[in-house]
Formats: C-alpha cells, sequence, structure tokens
C-alpha cells in the first residue's frame, strides 16, 4: 500500500510558528506532520488526499423502488471524482451508473451462479479525494503538530516557587502526543465515513 503524503507540509508550519527551522527541527516538524495526518485520517476513515484506487466489492441488492437497479456498490473514499472501470464477476462492464459515493449495476441475474450461490464481486477503479487539501483539515494538522513543538511534556500551567506541575491530560487518558481535541473531532466530523463498507482487497 503506498504510503500517503502528509496533509501539511513544513513550509506551512515554518510559516505559522513564523520560523526558519533547522534540518534537525525540520526532520522532526515533518514526524509531527505524519502523526497528525495520520490521527486525523484514522478519525474520518478518509485518505482525503486525491488518489485513484483499485478496490474489489462485494455487491448488495438494491431496493428497486429506491435505486431501480440490480445490484449497489458504497464507494468508501470520498468525494468520488471519477470511476474509471467497473469489472462484475472479472467482466468489465458498461451498465452502471454513479449516483454520489454509490456505484449501481442497472442488471444483474441473482438467480444464476455466481450471484446464487454468493453475491458477485464488483472491482472498481476510482479516483477519489481532495486537491487541494480542505483548509480545515490543513489547519487541525498544523495545530496538533504545532502543539507538541510549543508545548512537547503537555505541560498545562506550571508553578515555579511551589514546584507545581499541571498537565494536560486529554479524556482518553494519559498524554499521548499528537491528538485531536474534541472541538477539533467536530470540525472534522463533517468528513467521517460512518457507513461500513466491506473492502475484499485494494492494489
Amino acid at each position: 500500500m503506498a504510503v500517503l503524503p502528509s496533509l501539511a507540509t513544513v513550509a506551512d508550519l515554518a510559516t505559522l510558528l513564523g520560523r526558519t527551522f533547522t534540518p534537525q527541527q525540520e526532520l522532526q516538524a515533518q514526524a509531527l506532520l505524519d502523526q497528525a495526518s495520520s490521527v486525523v485520517r484514522a478519525y474520518v476513515r478518509q485518505d482525503i488526499t486525491r488518489a485513484t484506487t483499485t478496490d474489489t466489492f462485494t455487491m448488495r441488492r438494491a431496493d428497486p423502488y429506491l435505486h431501480r437497479c440490480a445490484g449497489v456498490v458504497t464507494l468508501p473514499q470520498r468525494p468520488v471524482v471519477d470511476i474509471a472501470t467497473v469489472l462484475v464477476a472479472g467482466v468489465e462492464s458498461s451498465d452502471w451508473w454513479q449516483d454520489g459515493s454509490d456505484l449501481l449495476l442497472k442488471a444483474w441475474p441473482w438467480n444464476e451462479p455466481p450471484a446464487a450461490h454468493r453475491p458477485p464481486q464488483v472491482t472498481v477503479t476510482y479516483t477519489h479525494g481532495y486537491d487541494p487539501v480542505p483548509g480545515d483539515i490543513q489547519a487541525i494538522v498544523l495545530q496538533a503538530a504545532n502543539r507538541v513543538i510549543v508545548n512537547p511534556s503537555g505541560i498545562r500551567s506550571e508553578t515555579v516557587g511551589g514546584e507545581s506541575v499541571t498537565y494536560l491530560i486529554p479524556a482518553v487518558g494519559e498524554y499521548l502526543g499528537v491528538l485531536l481535541s474534541r472541538t477539533e473531532q467536530r470540525v472534522l466530523d463533517r468528513y467521517r465515513r460512518t457507513a461500513g463498507t466491506v473492502n475484499l482487497r485494494s492494489r
């Protein structure tokens, strides 16, 4: 599986901080941006960046009154920019159309093999994601990385004379480095995939 790029750049982070990084600091900044990007992607369950993927799914029966077709596949990566090819049970098909993230297949004999024994497998090559990365996602990645650079120990307050130190403890427990605040999660909820789609393989 290809390594996904960071959702923000070291140059973006340097501009946010108003500083110039040394080579060693650039490596640290890139590592933090990679971590923050991974955390954001895990939360929204999306790759986010523009890419072309080939995935294989199990076709499910469509509601004939809602979809007016034989079968449907919901593509998990969004937004769907373009669908290049569709193979049903290994045979290329042009008998389909797109409705948002749904791939609708016009006709399929469900009472004949292989559908009689199990639903057919649908292999889809499609382009998805954003180019450029939405500004609010980029801002959250930069904020998450910046928090660690500015406050690597997660200290919220410190009293020097009385030797009192208060640490930033997230709701999940101990301080773990690059995390998302609840406010940031609420912002990301608009991009989050909530409906499950069975993904058999990708290449």
